[in-house]
């Protein structure tokens, strides 16, 4: 990794330090608005959508992440009695599959990819990712309307296929789960439920610990405490 990107924990800032440090670039932080201007189909609760199907509802504003709140839900185009039952703070997006990519970039005369990595969790479950892995950047056009944020220098994008889910104004990665085992090839979250079960034998088959107990918020039913990787 470049060492311009190496940071101390205590010297990184999380999506809520930088509402107010950057309040220039806060219209990033609403996912309904970023899905529009994406072209994605969504909209607030309580809009029905046009067309029946499978949508992705999760809270406009997020600012903890970790996919808190998000669920796959079926929405029918009639149902008003359905819609009501959500929190107004929400929004549905069309469902999209493929791949799940998490992306750094820094800005370069464009936005060029620094660090990338898949995860793989399922549609019952999307807090809990079983692994990530580190790939080589999947070449994505990205909008014109981010070059908005060039004056930030960094970016991190979580994609599904090619489909921007988010954009964070922090490098996800290299400042985020992969800070310090960046030369890892795997990480594995290290869920507090099954952690003594599995802890012997990863360590008998050369898995690697690092403590990161930091997302024990409501909405977790299960709290991540670290990873193992190799």
């Amino acid at each position: 990794m470049d060492s311009n990107y190496y940071l101390p924990w205590d010297k990184i800032d999380d999506n809520f330090d930088l509402w107010d440090k950057l309040p220039q670039y806060r219209w990033i932080h609403n996912k309904l608005e970023l899905a529009i201007s994406c072209g994605h189909n969504a909209g607030p609760i309580p809009v029905l959508p046009k067309v029946s199907g499978y949508y992705c509802l999760r809270p406009i504003y997020n600012l903890i992440g970790l996919g808190l709140h998000a669920k796959k839900i079926w929405i029918d185009k009639d149902n008003m009695d359905q819609i009501h039952e959500y929190h107004p703070g929400e929004f549905w997006c069309e469902w999209f599959n493929g791949p799940h990519y998490s992306i750094d970039y820094e800005w370069d005369n464009g936005w060029k990819p620094l660090f990338a990595t898949e995860g793989f969790n399922t549609p019952d479950n999307m807090i809990q990712f079983s692994r990530w892995v580190k790939i080589v950047p999947p070449n994505i056009k990205l909008p014109k309307f981010l070059d908005k944020l060039k004056d930030n220098k960094v970016l991190n994008i979580e994609f599904k296929d090619s489909k921007i889910l988010e954009v964070h104004l922090r490098l996800g990665n290299l400042h985020g789960d992969w800070h310090g085992i960046e030369d890892a090839s795997i990480i594995v979250p290290a869920w507090q439920s099954i952690y003594m079960v599995e802890a012997q034998a990863r360590e008998q088959q050369g898995w690697k610990f690092v403590y990161d107990f930091d997302h024990a918020f409501a909405g977790m039913t299960d709290a991540r405490i670290g990873f193992w990787y190799r």
